[in-house]
């Protein structure tokens, strides 16, 4: 089964998975609802609609999906594969994935998070994810959207899973509660998110046999040790073969078996997560 990827949709096509994803809000969060109460959660304590509940939910979801761990088979042979959410559908999973259930944990808490952050942030709307550079990280993909700030809520999430059932540190509710605290404060045109909002984390551009790697200049100029961190981590992971550093906000990424979109989401997720704030 082949889906149309976020990125090579026409204005048409993301409408249509605009939609898609709306109407799936509402289900996915009744299936939270009950994986909680079959785990003998009470979902309407834990969902009680707070920024305080994010981080409990959280740890509830990434001790589950550990428990879970991978699917033993390959993204193309998963048979689970027409029943996973639109946004995952559209968007690229690599292997080894989380199964079909921890994906419709994080679809839930999507769906959660939703609701908390238009809570506290009425002014935001679900839109179409945009830029006047076209390798944006969220191009197509429904984001809610205040101002000039965009946010795809399940991205960190999902980023977070993968680490967990990889055996790496994924992310802690506190921490999770801190990053949904300022994606708020962003839509609502406050912090250093909002100041930097219309330029991008990162660009990716593929070369020949690499990728060149552009990162926002401030990021090098208030954050060196950040960037040497990100330069150690994406040169550990599975199917990179090197990552040099030429310039103090430039790389050159030798990772034959990464498609380009994976390691700019890969790029934008680490960097949202790891950046000082």
């Amino acid at each position: 089964m082949t889906e149309v990827l976020y990125e090579w949709m026409d204005a048409e096509q993301a409408a249509t998975a605009l939609k898609e994803y709306l109407a799936e809000r509402a289900p996915a969060l009744a299936q939270l609802r009950s994986a909680m109460a079959d785990g003998g959660l009470d979902p309407d304590e834990m969902l009680e609609g707070t920024l305080e509940s994010v981080g409990p939910v959280w740890e509830w979801i990434t001790a589950r999906v550990a428990e879970l761990g991978v699917d033993p088979r390959p993204v193309e042979e998963d048979p689970t594969r027409p029943g996973w959410p639109s946004w995952i559908r559209h968007g690229i999973l690599v292997d080894p994935h989380p199964p079909a259930e921890s994906l419709g944990l994080v679809d839930g808490f999507a769906s959660y998070l939703g609701q908390v952050i238009t809570d506290a942030v009425p002014a935001a709307v679900w839109i179409i994810g945009h830029h006047r550079f076209d390798d944006f990280p969220m191009l197509n993909r429904p984001v809610l959207a205040a101002g000039v700030h965009q946010v795809c809520l399940p991205a960190l999430p999902l980023y977070s899973v993968y680490q967990t059932v990889r055996g790496r540190e994924g992310m802690g509710g506190a921490e999770m509660v801190e990053q949904v605290r300022r994606t708020i404060a962003a839509l609502r045109g406050e912090g250093p998110e909002a100041a930097t909002a219309e330029e991008p984390l990162v660009t990716v551009v593929a070369e020949v046999d690499c990728f060149d790697v552009g990162l926002r200049d401030d990021i090098a100029e208030d954050h060196p040790g950040v960037v040497d961190r990100l330069v150690a981590e994406l040169a550990d992971r599975e199917g990179v073969e090197s990552v040099h550093r030429y310039g103090p906000a430039a790389l050159v990424v030798d990772a034959p078996s990464w498609p380009e979109l994976r390691l700019r989401m890969w790029l934008a997720l680490w960097l949202q997560r790891h950046l000082p704030r």
